[in-house]
Protein backbone atom coordinates (compact mmCIF):
# COMPACT_ATOMS: atom_id res chain seq x y z
CA UNK A 1 0.00 0.00 0.00
CA UNK A 2 2.79 2.51 0.95
CA UNK A 3 4.22 2.34 -2.31
CA UNK A 4 0.99 2.39 -4.42
CA UNK A 5 0.35 5.71 -2.85
CA UNK A 6 4.41 6.97 -3.59
CA UNK A 7 3.26 5.97 -7.54
CA UNK A 8 0.06 8.09 -6.75
CA UNK A 9 2.29 11.01 -5.79
CA UNK A 10 4.54 11.21 -8.22
CA UNK A 11 1.92 10.76 -10.83
CA UNK A 12 0.27 13.54 -9.18
CA UNK A 13 3.00 15.59 -8.86
CA UNK A 14 3.87 15.21 -12.61
CA UNK A 15 0.26 15.85 -13.74
CA UNK A 16 0.66 19.46 -11.98
CA UNK A 17 4.01 20.04 -13.11
CA UNK A 18 2.26 19.24 -17.40
CA UNK A 19 -0.34 21.54 -16.09
CA UNK A 20 1.51 24.37 -14.78
CA UNK A 21 3.69 24.10 -18.77
CA UNK A 22 1.35 27.12 -20.61
CA UNK A 23 3.78 30.22 -21.00
CA UNK A 24 5.14 28.21 -24.53
CA UNK A 25 2.20 26.01 -26.25
CA UNK A 26 3.28 23.62 -29.08
CA UNK A 27 2.40 25.45 -31.89
CA UNK A 28 -1.27 23.80 -33.31
CA UNK A 29 -2.01 22.34 -29.95
CA UNK A 30 -4.70 23.32 -27.60
CA UNK A 31 -4.03 26.03 -26.10
CA UNK A 32 -6.56 27.17 -23.74
CA UNK A 33 -5.63 30.86 -22.51
CA UNK A 34 -2.33 30.48 -23.57
CA UNK A 35 -0.49 31.90 -27.02
CA UNK A 36 1.47 29.98 -28.90
CA UNK A 37 5.06 31.20 -30.07
CA UNK A 38 6.38 30.80 -33.40
CA UNK A 39 9.59 31.40 -34.69
CA UNK A 40 8.95 33.94 -37.58
CA UNK A 41 12.28 33.10 -39.07
CA UNK A 42 10.83 30.03 -40.30
CA UNK A 43 7.88 31.96 -41.81
CA UNK A 44 8.84 33.42 -45.55
CA UNK A 45 9.72 37.17 -44.88
CA UNK A 46 6.98 38.58 -46.76
CA UNK A 47 4.53 36.59 -44.63
CA UNK A 48 6.29 37.50 -41.39
CA UNK A 49 3.42 40.15 -40.10
CA UNK A 50 0.91 37.29 -40.26
CA UNK A 51 2.50 35.67 -37.19
CA UNK A 52 1.37 37.29 -34.05
CA UNK A 53 -2.82 36.16 -36.31
CA UNK A 54 -1.20 32.96 -36.66
CA UNK A 55 0.19 32.36 -33.01
CA UNK A 56 -3.69 33.42 -31.94
CA UNK A 57 -5.81 31.45 -34.46
CA UNK A 58 -3.46 28.68 -35.90
CA UNK A 59 -4.83 26.50 -33.26
CA UNK A 60 -4.75 22.47 -33.74
CA UNK A 61 -6.84 21.13 -32.12
CA UNK A 62 -10.42 21.31 -33.42
CA UNK A 63 -12.39 21.83 -30.48
CA UNK A 64 -10.37 24.74 -29.12
CA UNK A 65 -10.26 25.70 -32.91
CA UNK A 66 -14.01 26.29 -33.10
CA UNK A 67 -14.65 27.81 -29.65
CA UNK A 68 -11.38 30.43 -30.71
CA UNK A 69 -14.40 30.96 -33.74
CA UNK A 70 -17.29 31.15 -31.62
CA UNK A 71 -16.47 33.41 -29.64
CA UNK A 72 -14.66 35.97 -32.00
CA UNK A 73 -16.61 39.37 -32.68
CA UNK A 74 -17.26 40.14 -36.37
CA UNK A 75 -15.00 42.72 -35.86
CA UNK A 76 -11.86 40.36 -35.13
CA UNK A 77 -13.30 37.58 -38.17
CA UNK A 78 -12.97 40.40 -40.46
CA UNK A 79 -9.71 41.76 -39.24
CA UNK A 80 -8.67 38.06 -39.87
CA UNK A 81 -10.11 37.64 -43.88
CA UNK A 82 -8.81 40.86 -44.72
CA UNK A 83 -5.40 39.89 -43.50
CA UNK A 84 -5.37 36.90 -44.87
CA UNK A 85 -7.13 37.48 -48.15
CA UNK A 86 -3.81 39.05 -50.25
CA UNK A 87 -1.60 36.50 -48.78
CA UNK A 88 -3.62 33.18 -49.56
CA UNK A 89 -2.62 31.72 -52.69
CA UNK A 90 1.56 32.34 -51.04
CA UNK A 91 0.73 30.66 -48.08
CA UNK A 92 -0.95 28.00 -49.59
CA UNK A 93 2.48 27.20 -51.86
CA UNK A 94 4.26 27.42 -48.94
CA UNK A 95 2.44 24.94 -47.30
CA UNK A 96 2.49 23.13 -50.63
CA UNK A 97 6.34 23.25 -50.37
CA UNK A 98 6.53 21.00 -47.79
CA UNK A 99 4.99 18.05 -50.30
CA UNK A 100 4.82 14.48 -47.91
CA UNK A 101 7.21 15.76 -45.65
CA UNK A 102 6.97 16.92 -41.87
CA UNK A 103 5.38 20.28 -41.96
CA UNK A 104 7.45 23.09 -39.79
CA UNK A 105 5.14 24.07 -36.25
CA UNK A 106 4.83 27.25 -37.91
CA UNK A 107 3.29 25.94 -40.96
CA UNK A 108 1.30 23.99 -39.24
CA UNK A 109 -0.14 26.89 -37.18
CA UNK A 110 -0.52 28.90 -41.08
CA UNK A 111 -2.37 26.02 -42.54
CA UNK A 112 -5.08 25.96 -39.08
CA UNK A 113 -5.43 29.64 -39.15
CA UNK A 114 -6.20 29.06 -42.99
CA UNK A 115 -9.04 26.64 -41.45
CA UNK A 116 -10.31 29.20 -39.10
CA UNK A 117 -11.00 31.62 -41.72
CA UNK A 118 -12.86 28.66 -43.43
CA UNK A 119 -14.12 27.54 -40.10
CA UNK A 120 -15.60 31.28 -39.96
CA UNK A 121 -17.76 31.08 -43.26
CA UNK A 122 -19.78 28.55 -41.81
CA UNK A 123 -19.90 29.17 -38.31
CA UNK A 124 -23.07 30.97 -36.73
CA UNK A 125 -22.41 34.59 -35.67
CA UNK A 126 -23.19 35.25 -31.99
CA UNK A 127 -25.79 36.94 -31.02
CA UNK A 128 -23.86 40.17 -29.67
CA UNK A 129 -21.65 41.26 -32.86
Amino acid sequence: MPRFLAVLTLIGAALTACASETTDTAPGASTGDAVQRLDSTQVPADLRHLVPLAERWGIGDDVDRAAQVDQSTAAEREELRAALLPYQAHITAWLDSFGQGVMSDEAAAFMYMQLAVEEMAVAPQRQSD
